[in-house]
């Protein structure tokens, strides 16, 4: 069976068993240690980028009340 094949019963199964079977899938995903651990490391390199940035004085950092005032004030 290809890919398409399989993808073209699934989608033809009734809601409730399309439901289920996601609900597995996403199950089964959440499993993957690799994955998450991946998506670990890279979130802990970006933050670490930015601290490093922060720290250099090569960005400056903006209170966040600032921000939403700027953001309130461009929407008005």
């Amino acid at each position: 069976m290809t890919l398409e094949q399989l993808e073209n019963e699934v989608l033809a199964l009734p809601q409730d068993s399309l439901i289920h079977l996601f609900t597995r899938l996403i199950e089964q995903l959440g499993k993957t240690n690799e994955i998450d651990r991946e998506v670990e490391n890279d979130w802990l390199e970006e933050a670490e980028a930015r601290d490093r940035d922060l720290t250099s004085g090569e960005v400056i950092g903006y209170p966040a009340s600032q921000v939403f005032a700027d953001l309130r004030a461009s929407l008005a």
